[in-house]
């Protein structure tokens, strides 16, 4: 049966894109000095949701072939943007988190533990109540680009770097009603 415009109407509220919050629950250890998370929420304007893949096992015997779940895979990253502000809050973070994970003049790296950070995404509803959290263990940066594009006076626009988080794992589930 063909959904009315009455069907449509009796769903509820929809999810949207762009009511989510990015908690950082715990910085490197390694950082002297740490951001506030609340300011990298604020700063940050976009997220990727991590995803994890099923690889499956193909099975052929005598010309028939079916499938098994197999090993699930993480997709092992997620890409944060920001806009930076005069302050440099992002462009420090990035430059701290760098030299913790590799310190340019010595090439002596922090231990792991040191290294990682946990970082929650939440998505929210129409009055910015959790509905469903992903939380990234063992975060570490993988990659960044401090500008998210070339410095030029051609155009009218902000800073935006953006990094590339890598993680071990994560969990995800409602949190409606928590």
């Amino acid at each position: 049966m063909r959904p009315t415009i009455d069907d449509i109407r009796n769903i509820s509220d929809f999810a949207t894109m762009y009511q989510w919050n990015l908690i950082f629950t715990t910085f490197p250890a390694g950082l002297t000095v740490k951001p506030d998370s609340d300011a990298l929420n604020i700063r940050c304007i976009s997220s990727d949701i991590p995803k994890l893949t099923n690889q499956p096992i193909e099975i052929n015997i005598r010309g028939h072939k079916v499938k098994q779940a197999g090993i699930h895979n993480y997709s092992g990253t997620i890409t944060l943007t920001f806009v930076e502000t005069v302050d440099n809050n992002i462009s420090t973070f990035l430059h701290d988190w760098r030299e913790l994970m590799w310190l340019t003049k010595e090439g002596s790296q922090a231990t792991k533990k040191n290294c990682e950070a946990g970082i929650t995404i939440q998505r929210l509803d129409r009055n910015n109540t959790p509905i469903w959290q992903y939380d990234l263990v063992g975060c570490q940066l993988e990659d960044y680009d401090p500008t998210g594009g070339a410095l030029s006076g051609d155009g009218n626009d902000v800073l935006k770097p953006t990094m590339t988080i890598g993680f071990d794992y994560f969990e995800d589930y409602p949190t409606e009603g928590v």
